[in-house]
């Protein structure tokens, strides 16, 4: 048995300002020679032509619509089989408005640092001289490639993009409408991935017989952003609260450690931070980002076992370390490394940054003072210290025993005088 394999239809469409005005044929898809020759250069260059969507079924296209092209437009099927079944006529009205969508937007920031919110501005306006909807788009340009970012409208509807999808959600993408045709897109917590070049679209829309078509759109390019990453600008440093420029500490067993870190960073108030202490490579206290602080109870070092160590955050990017009632095993090289972290959105977390301060020397050693009588041929002192002592603390010792000795000398020779 044969199968009846239906030929291709063809189609002929016609135009007439008025609805029963003479019709002038526009063009075909079978006869070169149809066009009128109100039509025949638009349909040689390619603005007017007909797309065939099936075997049956054609679409007919204006690239540039002109005011004179409103009117009323009918596409009929001729015959052109061996064998008639009949000629088929449909009519539409096409209504022609002035083009008067306006597109424009603020430049977004060319540089801003990792972690920061950065607004996207675009404004659409048009004159509503017939029922229209508008829709603006966000998108990116990384290389060659363009990723829609986000689409509102023209039902009023949000529609993301694939790989902004979960971020919308989440509320790292915020859509915020203005007035008079202003739309701010929001993109909270940048990252790295957010470089490129930004655009906007605003698009015009009619809703006809239940489907959308598109009138006209207009794209600008908003700017190019880059984003500063937080290990660039991120900083930390040690120091003691009693002597803020020394690299070396001298206590006193008994005595109390305090020690401070400083935490800098271009984009500190967006970053979530994570301050571990270390003594001579080891960790021995951390505050997590979240500000659990989880302290290290067995770290000793190697002659025994280590002081309890507090921490606590004394201001913005500012934390400290405290050890009462020290012994000698808690002398050693101290550090504080920080981890910077920045939220993604749904307790989702991106470590941004990592550093370790310069190490700052905690020594902890008994001082020894031994001090012989005088006597009347020996008018000083003898001063023999025992101990691995700071610069600071010589000269202090150093004034001391010149107080001493002279404070000697003016006694014995008062006695003398006296006698």
């Amino acid at each position: 048995m044969g199968m009846n394999i239906m030929p291709l239809q063809d189609f002929e469409w016609m135009m007439s300002r008025e609805a029963t005005g003479a019709k002038k044929m526009m063009i075909s898809t079978f006869d070169t020679g149809y066009p009128d020759p109100l039509f025949s250069k638009r349909v040689a260059s390619g603005d007017i032509a007909v797309e065939r969507l099936q075997d049956d079924e054609v679409e007919l296209k204006i690239a540039e619509v002109k005011s004179s092209d409103a009117g009323f437009y009918w596409c009929q099927t001729p015959s052109t089989d061996s064998s008639f079944s009949g000629n088929y006529e449909a009519q539409v009205k096409l209504t022609v408005i002035p083009n008067t969508l306006r597109v424009s937007s603020q430049t977004p920031p060319p540089v801003v640092p990792e972690g920061s919110d950065m607004t996207l501005s675009c404004n659409i306006t048009r004159q509503l001289t017939h029922p229209t909807y508008l829709s603006v788009t966000w998108s990116v340009k990384k290389g060659t490639m363009l990723e829609e970012i986000l689409t509102f409208g023209p039902q009023g509807d949000v529609v993301t993009g694939q790989k902004y999808d979960r971020r919308y959600t989440d509320g790292g993408i915020r859509l915020v409408p203005g007035k008079d045709g202003l739309f701010d897109l929001v993109i909270s917590r940048v990252t790295s991935s957010d470089e490129g070049i930004y655009e906007c679209n605003g698009t015009e829309w009619t809703h006809e017989n239940g489907k959308w078509i598109k009138i006209v759109e207009s794209t600008k390019e908003m700017g190019t952003v880059a984003v500063t990453p937080t290990g660039r600008s991120l900083s930390v440093n040690v120091s003691s609260s009693s002597f803020p420029s020394s690299t070396v500490l001298l206590l006193s067993p008994g005595n109390t450690l305090s020690l401070l870190c400083s935490v800098g960073a271009d984009n500190l108030p967006t970053l979530s931070l994570e301050v571990t202490w270390m003594a001579d490579g080891h960790e021995i206290i951390t505050m997590e980002h979240s500000g659990v602080v989880i302290s290290n109870p067995t770290l000793s070092s190697s002659q025994g076992k280590r002081g309890q160590a507090t921490l606590e955050r004394t201001g913005a990017g500012e934390y400290r370390l405290g050890v009462r009632e020290v012994s000698r095993e808690d002398g050693g090289a101290y550090t504080c490394r920080i981890r910077a972290f920045i939220e993604k959105g749904g307790r989702r977390w991106h470590m941004a940054g990592e550093k370790t301060s310069s190490p700052l020397t905690v020594n902890v050693s008994q001082i020894m003072a031994i001090i012989p009588p005088a006597t009347s041929s020996n008018q000083t002192a003898l001063l023999t210290i025992a101990a691995a002592l700071s610069l600071d603390v010589l000269l202090l010792l150093l004034m001391l025993t010149t107080y001493f000795v002279y404070t000697r000398f003016a006694c014995c020779k008062n006695t003398r005088t006296g006698a």
